[in-house]
């Protein structure tokens, strides 16, 4: 599918430059909360890459992390892959076409291959990354404005089984998922986990303003372990530590006290 119009906006901290549509699949704040939650790792996999607004912040906060991007999209792999060479990473992130939620998810776990390509290579063990990142879509397809099939591609709350079940295949063991959805599907996040032996889920929800309910869940799990669930205070958007996310900031998504073992590798 063509993009007919683009734009071209500075992004981040405004030493970004993303080239994304001008209406549709646009990066929002969901994008800046999302980098800023994932930890810094060897071999980061993101499923569902569109435009690469989460792999651009990732390569900028995460110097020495190799960067792996995955969209059934070859349209907005060709704006990924303009802003990575725009912005200077085009050598550090590798982009595959390929769509995650096929039973037989057709690429091979190999976050090492040539950067910027795009491929559909034969299928196999996916265990190869010590991090996954991901923002699934969420909305009902019926709750689409939009008569685009690209956004009737918008799944209602059963995509958390097939994107989260792709996370656990490609994640070593020990390796992290970090994820964001929104609140009202907590349950079915939480149970596709446990479905998928991920555990030691730490959660943070995030609201709009400290009296308003929470809309979106920032979620960091990790593949072979059962640890306690920990439920860490809300990030408020209306907030300075907020604010600070579009400068370098952070987001901790960890067990207060805990040590975190390395992930293991996959035995060949």
């Amino acid at each position: 599918m063509t993009i007919e119009a683009l734009t071209r906006d500075r992004w981040y901290d405004g030493n970004l430059w993303l080239t994304q549509p001008a209406t549709g699949f646009r990066a929002t704040s969901d994008a800046v909360m999302l980098a800023a939650s994932v930890p810094d790792a060897a071999d980061i996999l993101e499923l569902g890459v569109g435009a690469g607004a989460v792999l651009m912040i990732l390569a900028r906060r995460l110097m020495s992390a190799r960067l792996t991007g995955v969209d059934h999209d070859p349209a907005m792999l060709d704006l990924a892959r303009l802003n990575a060479k725009e912005n200077g990473f085009a050598d550090r992130i590798t982009l595959i076409e390929a769509d995650v939620t096929a039973p037989d998810f057709p690429i091979q776990g190999d976050s090492k291959s040539s950067a910027s390509s795009t491929s559909s290579t034969s299928s196999g063990s996916l265990a190869s990354w010590d991090h996954v990142v991901m923002n699934p879509p969420f909305n009902d397809p019926l709750s689409s404005l939009s008569p685009g099939q690209q956004r009737r591609q918008s799944m209602a709350s059963d995509y958390t089984l097939p994107w989260i079940g792709c996370a656990a295949r490609a994640l070593n063991r020990r390796g992290g998922l970090t994820m964001i959805g929104r609140a009202d599907q907590l349950d079915q996040i939480l149970a596709a986990l446990a479905a998928h032996d991920m555990g030691e889920t730490v959660i943070r929800p995030v609201h709009s303003r400290a009296d308003r309910p929470a809309h979106r869940v920032l979620i960091r799990a990790r593949k072979g372990m059962s640890g306690a669930l920990t439920l860490l205070p809300p990030l408020i958007m209306d907030s300075a530590e907020y604010a600070d996310l579009a400068h370098g900031g952070v987001v901790a998504l960890v067990q207060p006290g805990r040590k975190y073992a390395a992930p293991q590798k996959a035995k060949p």
